[in-house]
């Protein structure tokens, strides 16, 4: 095999990209993207969905994915044309889905994944260690894809490809819809523990993750054991506690840094927690009353 005839392989059959930005490439093509760092919010066929680190995202050339925003994305993409799986995966026949062999059949399941447009919106979240196993793979398939060091680099990519989508089926959808909720709680925690100085609602949080009120609520108090919001007040609460004992600011200036609005407000609501004012505690060194009114959240998590 000539050197261009692999690279004309290459164009047909699979495209690697080691820092996806959601451009994907379509010309047939299904596409495996792998979160590792970061979160990225998407429209996939005008439906929103976020996707958190460490997840997978899976689409075909047929899904219309759009870009909305993204936070210190690392990402890298595998796209490949169905028929380097199964000969037979023409447009036509994964449309028509009627095969005559079992093993044609077996083959179409693997990709299923990618063509259905599921409540998940394609998006799976393994467990760590498969998300693991499916990276190296990766990994492995692109060093083949780029180095080409013999004429069968091909089957060796597609070897790889085929191992990934034997782990991808083996996937339990039901773990991975409560793997969805608790990536939905990660998502509200990270922004909680990061913007917490600023102003934050029930509706900005429905909005960050696209869940209604009702939903959000159930899914974070089965994980923290509070609602948002009070969790929001008990996070500003304790940063307010660790800048009373640590920091000379004005109590007003602790108000402002923790996200209360008013010093009024913030001494009242620090009050009714703590048991005393905030200048009290900070007088008291305050450490064995926090530990006393349980305030402390970050072992409840």
């Amino acid at each position: 095999m000539s050197q261009s005839e692999a690279d004309n392989l290459r164009i047909a059959f699979t495209v690697f990209n080691g820092q996806e930005d959601f451009f994907l490439p379509n010309a047939e093509h299904l596409s495996l993207v792998l979160i590792a760092g970061g979160k990225v919010k998407i429209e996939v066929n005008d439906e929103a969905a976020v996707l958190m680190a460490p997840c997978i995202f899976l689409s075909s050339c047929n899904d219309k994915i759009v870009l909305l925003e993204s936070y210190q994305l690392a990402a890298k993409s595998l796209s490949f044309h169905p028929t380097l799986v199964n000969k037979g995966f023409t447009s036509e026949g994964l449309d028509n889905n009627d095969f005559d062999e079992i093993a044609d059949q077996h083959d179409y399941n693997l990709i299923n994944l990618f063509l259905s447009q599921c409540k998940n919106k394609g998006l799976i979240n393994p467990l760590p260690q498969i998300y693991l196993s499916i990276s190296e793979l990766f990994d492995l398939a692109r060093k083949e894809d780029k180095i080409k060091s013999s004429q069968t680099w091909l089957h060796r990519v597609r070897r790889y490809l085929m191992q990934i989508l034997f782990l991808l089926e083996d996937i339990n959808p039901d773990d991975s819809d409560n793997l969805s909720e608790q990536t939905i709680v990660d998502i509200i925690l990270e922004h909680i523990h990061t913007n917490y100085a600023n102003e934050i609602s029930l509706d900005s949080l429905c909005k960050l993750v696209y869940v209604n009120r009702t939903s959000l609520t159930r899914i974070f108090r089965a994980r923290t054991r509070r609602s948002p919001i009070d969790y929001l007040l008990h996070y500003r609460l304790n940063m307010a506690c660790k800048l009373l004992a640590n920091s000379k600011l004005s109590v007003g200036k602790i108000a402002e840094a923790t996200g209360f609005n008013y010093e009024s407000y913030f001494t009242r609501q620090f009050t009714a927690k703590i048991g005393i004012t905030p200048t009290r505690y900070r007088q008291s060194d305050g450490f064995e009353i926090l530990d006393i009114k349980g305030l402390l959240i970050a072992d409840e998590i």
